[in-house]
Order: structure tokens, then sequence, then C-alpha cells
């Protein structure tokens, strides 16, 4: 093989790569306040994330997920709702070393601008073809609940169409925690056949009480499958929500086919 032919060669493979990325060019400006609770350093930490993700929802746009929960009781009833925003873009390289202004001051807060240039690709997000039913007090579908109580037991069914592996995390106001794949199992991903019910959290070193504080809470459930596996024994078991995002986001953007579903639990405290 003569050198150019190998030069040939390597330049359609970079721009078959460049084509497959598609990079694009993202920026801006953007403010971000904050109290006196949170030092300098951390919120310049959050205000260069907060950058990005506004650059990258300008340039894409996000997808919203909203779920709402009716409560009904003798003696009232009450609507929570939530919804949820994920952008459609990733962020590749920077071009620029994000600026951040000196922090101004007024009616106790603290705001600072600022400025960030990027590349950046386009994210889409498989569609979810599994059914998961969030299940209280027992295992069979017909106790699916969003709405639990402290100290109720928590099982979820799982099916999908396809074959494929599936991890579940739990969030709370904080931190998330990985519940699926199981512990004592050494982080290997669960393989899931296709047209068949599982049943999770049913086995004596892994049941689930659900916990509250004194007021009533808002989690999550997260639901991740795809045919692929996605996990290779680097499941953390515990990591804030900012963690968790980067990591989800990590295995999106290199598996066209995971699918994500996020489920929101009502929580409420025991009454004495």
């Amino acid at each position: 093989m003569n050198k150019l032919l190998v030069i040939t060669i390597l330049f359609l493979h970079i721009f078959s790569l460049s084509a497959k990325e598609k990079l694009v060019k993202c920026g801006g400006t953007y403010p971000y306040t904050y109290s006196e609770n949170i030092s300098h350093a951390e919120a310049k930490a959050k205000a260069v994330e907060n950058a990005i993700i506004m650059a990258l929802a300008d340039k894409f746009g996000t997808t919203v997920t909203a779920q709402s929960l009716m409560e009904i009781t003798n003696e009232s009833s009450r609507f929570d709702h939530a919804s949820r925003l994920q952008v459609k873009g990733q962020l590749v390289r920077h071009i620029n070393i994000p600026q951040i202004s000196a922090p101004i001051f007024a009616d106790n807060l603290f705001t600072v601008n600022v400025t960030v240039e990027f590349y950046a690709k386009a994210i889409e997000y498989a569609p979810t073809e599994f059914v998961v039913h969030t299940l209280r007090n027992g295992v069979d579908d017909k106790y699916d609940s969003s709405v639990f109580n402290a100290d109720d037991k928590f099982y979820m069914s799982f099916a999908s169409p396809k074959s494929g592996y599936v991890a579940v995390f739990f969030e709370d106001r904080d931190n998330v925690y990985c519940m699926l794949p199981y512990v004592y199992e050494d982080d290997k991903p669960f393989y899931a056949e296709k047209d068949k019910r599982y049943l999770f959290f049913d086995v004596p070193e892994n049941t689930y009480h659900i916990s509250c504080g004194i007021e009533p809470e808002i989690n999550y459930i997260h639901v991740v499958f795809s045919p692929k596996e996605f996990i290779n024994g680097d499941v953390v078991r515990e990591m804030n929500c900012r963690k968790f995002r980067k990591w989800l986001e990590t295995r999106q953007s290199y598996d066209e086919e995971l699918q994500v579903q996020s489920i929101m639990i009502k929580v409420n405290p025991l009454v004495e």
C-alpha cells in the first residue's frame, strides 16, 4: 500500500468521524444568582455548569418530562406536579476557558455572569419501550402506586419487548443510590429476557422499606435499559445528583439505544 493511499484512507476515516459527530459551536453569556449560604468556589462551578446547560438548550432545545400525582383522602385532596428538563446536546470540548465576572451583591444575593464557548453534538434520546410498575406492599401489578407511606415495602416489576440489560436507581433530595444490579452481584449487569415479567427487590438481601422525614417528600425511581451492556463493574452505589446525570449522559452519548424512564413517587411521613 503506497503512502498516497494510506493518507487518503486516513483522511476519509477522519472525515467520517467528523461527519458522524456533527460538532456545533455553542456559546453565550448567562447570569447565575446564588445566596450567601453557598461558597464563591462552589457557586463558580455551578455557574459554569448552568451556562453550559443554557447554551446547549439554546442551540439544541430541550425535552421536558412531567408527571402529576393526585392524592385523595377522606379529609382532603392534594395535587403534586413535577417536571424535569433534559437538553438534547452534549459538550464535546471547550473553545475558550469559561470566563466568570466578579460577583455583584444586591438584595442579599450574589450574581455572576459566565461566558462560555464550546463545541457540542446533538443527542437523540431513545423512546421508552419497556413497562415498569412501582409496587406498594405487594408483588402483583395491581399494587402499582406512585404514593407511598413511610415504612411501606417497595417492589418493582419490569417487562421489555427486547432482551437487554437493566439498572435501577433511587433519587432523594440530595443523592442517587443504585438499587439494581443487586449489591451482592458484584456490579454485574442484570440481563432481562424479552417478553418476560421480572419482579425486583423481593429477595432477602435486597428488600426495601420506604423512609421519610417529618415532611412529605418527592423522590424518583430511574430505570435504565439497553440491549447493550452499559455497566461493566463500574457502578457507584451512591453519588450526588450531578454525578449521576453525568454518568447517565456519558452512556447516552455512546449508546443510541439506551432508554431511560424516571418515575416520580411521593412519600408521606408516618402518622402517629
